[in-house]
């Protein structure tokens, strides 16, 4: 058994650090360990909430990590749900949000405590994200607007020139090596103030994952609190380990993220555009996915080089995945916008006993 320690007292740690896993145990232990032995100058408690995985997750949190408020779910709430949950017994000052596929340096969450105490209108602070080479991985971004979007997700930015554009007025094409206020910041680890969750309440649950701290940190800065991207504070996030074996659903659950939030947030024109944009986009994968299967069909030959450019830059699936993904996306650009105000998300209540 590992013999770890938390901050617990009768004062409220200084972080409550928040992990939504499902099937993720290995990595999850993993983060674990790094944690505990990176994490020396906070004080902090740990919540796991486990969304029914199937793979001995909360047997063996149980097991080696006692001191750990371990939740187990009989059902999959995604990471929207799971991280509410997790947020309503938090008790620390500040809220960790780290996915259970990452690695905590000794530089990740001290840098991100430090910020927040220093800026007392910061509503929300996000860490510098690394591959597993130590490579950068892109963090955080601007608030989303109609042309990068576009250029995105219809992958023109693959386009030297454009490549160049957006890498000059964008913060999500920039090196990543300077403080400042950002639109957003990858919920992989962010540290959100208290205050912030009492105040505007959790993530919003039609979101079941990705682009939930884009529509989180807009909702932060619309009642004046403010979002930032801290490159002091390092990571190494492995990236998208739950989602592996589906990698279509997570391009489209990607899609859909952004589709959100331009529907809920930008004006009627921006949100109409790109929907049609992102319409147009599946047409035309589709178009493309019928035409190289045909000429595979007449050539009886294969054209991989084809097929990784017609399913998308971003996953590597057969080429009916990728067409049945592209259809739901098509469906779901056509399908209106929920007109229901946002689904529940009850303001965290104030916690003063230990769990």
């Amino acid at each position: 058994m590992i013999d770890e320690q938390e901050g617990h007292g009768a004062a409220a740690p200084d972080v409550s650090v928040v992990i939504v896993t499902w099937n993720t145990r290995d990595l999850l232990l993993q983060a674990l360990h790094s944690l505990y032995a990176e994490t020396t100058s906070v004080t902090f408690e740990v919540v796991v909430v486990d969304n029914a995985s199937e793979d001995g997750t909360s047997a063996a949190v149980n097991r080696l990590y006692p001191n750990v408020r371990l939740i187990e779910l009989p059902t999959n709430s995604g990471f929207t749900g799971g991280n509410n949950i997790g947020f309503d017994v938090a008790r620390g000052r500040h809220v960790l949000l780290l996915n259970s596929d990452t690695v905590v340096l000794p530089t990740t969450v001290e840098p991100l405590v430090r910020f927040l105490d220093e800026h007392p209108r910061a509503g929300t602070a996000g860490a510098r994200h690394l591959n597993a080479d130590g490579s950068l991985q892109r963090s955080m971004d601007d608030v989303p607007t109609l042309l990068p979007d576009a250029l995105y997700y219809t992958e023109l930015y693959r386009v030297p020139a454009i490549r160049r554009w957006l890498s000059q007025r964008c913060a999500w094409w920039s090196d990543h090596d300077v403080e400042r206020e950002a639109g957003w910041v990858n919920g992989a680890c962010m540290m959100v103030r208290r205050d912030v969750i009492t105040e505007i309440g959790g993530l919003d649950e039609r979101l079941f994952i990705y682009g939930e701290e884009l529509d989180w940190c807009y909702r932060m800065k619309e009642v004046g609190w403010t979002v930032h991207f801290v490159p002091t504070a390092e990571v190494i996030h492995l990236g998208g380990q739950a989602m592996d074996s589906a990698a279509d659903r997570r391009a489209q659950l990607l899609m859909k993220g952004q589709l959100h939030f331009h529907r809920e947030h930008s004006t009627p024109r921006t949100a109409a555009a790109f929907t049609a944009i992102l319409a147009i986009t599946a047409v035309v994968r589709l178009v493309a996915i019928r035409l190289v299967w045909g000429a595979e069909v007449v050539c009886r030959r294969r054209y991989d080089d084809a097929w990784a450019f017609v399913t998308t830059e971003r996953i590597r699936v057969p080429g009916a995945t990728a067409s049945r993904m592209w259809r739901d996306v098509l469906r779901m650009c056509l399908t209106p916008a929920d007109p229901s105000p946002r689904s529940p998300l009850p303001a965290a209540p104030a916690r003063d006993a230990a769990p």
